[in-house]
């Protein structure tokens, strides 16, 4: 077995929960010799040592790196690879951790021309609803899958590293197409978060909202976990997966109309045969 790869000079655009987590980790591994911030978050980032040296310039920052990981939110992304195209040194790898993958790859194979081959595009099924450097974990993709969507331009070597870099992390690499991620994603966990903020909204906007939190048990609690997630963020992913996140939301809004026309009938094998089927979904799955 080969011993892992040691990185030199790692640069991070972005260090939140994603970004910092997997500083982190990279850090306890023992997988990178001197790791670089760059973004509103870095300053945080260096306080907590999750990173060795913070910059104010994308560019600057990624000269003679190892390794470039685009961890700043969707939106973002295009922006930051086109300031650092021009300086990406041929040697230099590229991935990013984004929940969304078809925006990021075609802004990448615009702005990178022949570096593109060296963009690995990544997505690890990790989270949580804090977020910041201050959530960063570096065992919060022990056991994770990590979706790694390749293109055809995409170097064998690159790809092989990266997928290696999150195996050494703990995490457990599979490949996806791109556009198959983003309507999987839309389905399996865009929409669940669509589905938090709208429950917790339609909650605080009732005149009794704040008496309701006094009354709340376990079920709502964990309905809504995710509703705590970063708004920024979120806003981000749903409207650049919109597409697909708008086909999952209309299959739910049939669900729930099928659910309110049987409750609205008073038909109980109606509703009871909606649940079960729900239910019996809901117990092959794992956790």
């Amino acid at each position: 077995m080969n011993p892992p790869k040691v990185w030199d000079r790692v640069v991070f655009l972005g260090t939140g929960l994603i970004g910092g987590s997997m500083a982190a980790a990279m850090r306890q591994a023992g997988l990178v010799r001197h790791l670089v911030g760059c973004g509103p978050q870095a300053f945080r980032a260096r306080e907590l040592e999750l990173i060795d040296e913070v910059s104010d310039d994308p560019a600057l920052a990624v000269e003679a790196a190892d390794l470039v990981v685009l961890a700043a939110p969707p939106s973002a992304l295009p922006e930051l690879l086109r300031q650092i195209a021009p300086v990406i040194e041929s040697e230099t790898l590229l991935t990013d951790v984004a929940s969304t993958k078809s925006a990021i790859i075609d802004a990448a194979r615009q702005v990178l021309g022949e570096r593109f081959s060296r963009f690995v595009p990544a997505h690890p099924i990790a989270g949580s609803e804090r977020h910041g450097p201050d959530a960063a974990d570096p065992e919060l993709f022990v056991g994770a899958r990590c979706v790694i969507c390749p293109q055809p331009e995409t170097d064998p070597w690159a790809l092989q590293q990266i997928e290696a870099l999150w195996s050494d992390l703990g995490a457990r690499p599979s490949r996806l197409g791109a556009v198959e991620h983003d309507e999987v994603f839309a389905a399996v966990s865009h929409l669940p978060h669509l589905v938090a903020f709208a429950v917790a909204a339609s909650l605080s906007k009732r005149p009794d909202a704040e008496s309701l939190l006094g009354w709340a048990g376990g079920g709502l609690r964990d309905t809504t976990r995710i509703a705590a997630s970063s708004a920024a963020l979120w806003a981000d992913i749903l409207i650049d997966n919109s597409a697909a996140v708008l086909a999952a939301t209309d299959q739910f809004v049939e669900a729930c109309n099928g659910l309110r026309a049987a409750v609205q009938a008073g038909d109980h094998a109606s509703l009871a045969d909606q649940i079960e089927q729900a239910a019996s979904w809901r117990r092959k799955l794992r956790g």
